[in-house]
């Protein structure tokens, strides 16, 4: 089917700048003052929590003398670089979801029926390059399933990927028997796994792979067709479709980008901690999302950016990193207040948003 410009749509988040820019319209230049402040917000939050967090590792007296990790140390920012990779492509798929007004709950999931069915390739002989493609395709399988229910059976995306929650969930219990497994049969570190805890020029590879894939997705939805369209489908589906948009394909699009960055992950934390348990992946979905919203991106769709999510991402594992190692043994549940609170705070901000535009 032949695409037709944009031109008859309604602005959807990429345009705002432009709209910004003109005088005449005041609602858009106060949308696009909020979005930087928020942005400018939470970069300050993540440099603030990365201050105190330094501030009460550094070791003094006894603490000194028996090793207290500390938050700036190398190790530890490496640390958090690990923990961030999984976290963060799952968080990229689900702003993808998020951006058409969808969401993904099955991610978690799906990383931990990958990591199980990954620890059996292995162990059935299988080559490396052979496994990884069988996770991608996996993962990409799971998405387009979830986008066809979506777009074609019409389901919400709620329950169809709540449902898949479940199904992957029960699958990884079921195949893995409940237990852990190896990725060799004599539990010995293999090459993938070498590679998957290793560094390049100080930096976790994982984490570079993180990076290479939030860039890629940030250049496909910012400056292509393809990521208008998305945009512009969380924005107002009735006006893509009366377009001559295909929504069935970009929904697809969608849910199958969630599913495959899900399966890299399940390769990368699989790889990392060198075996696969059922148990993997579990909450994962809720933090990406929380990471994604954290970040600029709106649940009632239209709005949200890689660079958004990454932030979320980071201010996530600095919170969760910084509680862990605080000489103070502060409680983890705390992390989930924060995490709660400023979640609300930047939702009812983007509620603000609308009513304000709806009233200019």
């Amino acid at each position: 089917m032949s695409e037709s410009p944009l031109s008859a749509l309604p602005a959807a988040e990429p345009a705002v700048p432009e709209a910004a820019r003109r005088p005449a319209d005041p609602a858009a230049w106060l949308v696009a003052r909020v979005d930087m402040l928020l942005r400018l917000g939470l970069l300050g939050i993540i440099l603030l929590m990365a201050a105190i967090f330094t501030v009460r590792t550094i070791p003094t007296g006894h603490l000194a003398d028996i090793g207290q990790a500390t938050f700036i140390s190398i190790d530890n920012l490496q640390n958090i670089g690990r923990q961030m990779a999984v976290v963060g492509l799952i968080a990229i798929g689900e702003t993808f979801v998020i951006i058409t007004a969808g969401i993904d709950l099955s991610v978690g999931s799906l990383i931990g029926l990958g990591g199980i069915i990954m620890a059996s390739a292995f162990l059935n002989g299988w080559s490396t390059p052979l496994v990884i493609a069988t996770i991608l395709l996996f993962g990409l399988a799971a998405g387009l399933l979830n986008g066809f229910l979506v777009s074609v059976a019409k389901v919400p995306p709620f329950i169809v990927t709540l449902g898949m929650l479940g199904i992957l969930r029960g699958f990884a219990y079921l195949a893995g028997n409940g237990l852990s497994e190896a990725l060799s049969p004599s539990g010995a570190t293999t090459s993938f796994t070498v590679w998957a805890q290793g560094t390049f020029l100080g930096v976790p590879t994982i984490f570079l792979v993180l990076a290479v894939i939030a860039i890629v997705c940030a250049i496909f939805l910012r400056f292509t067709r393809r990521g208008r369209y998305i945009y512009a489908l969380g924005s107002n589906p009735e006006a893509v479709r009366l377009s001559g948009i295909n929504v069935r394909t970009i929904l697809l699009l969608v849910y199958a980008i969630s599913g495959m960055l899900a399966g890299v992950a399940a390769l990368l934390l699989t790889a990392r901690l060198g075996a696969a348990n059922p148990n993997a992946g579990t909450s994962y979905e809720l933090d990406a999302i929380a990471a994604a919203v954290l970040g600029g991106a709106s649940l009632f769709g239209a709005r949200g950016t890689i660079f958004g999510a990454f932030l979320g991402v980071v201010l996530v594992n600095v919170l969760a990193n910084g509680i862990e190692i605080d000489p103070a043994n502060i409680d983890p549940h705390v992390q989930q207040v924060v995490e709660g609170v400023l979640l609300i705070l930047i939702v009812w901000v983007d509620q603000w948003r609308k009513r304000r535009i709806a009233s200019a």
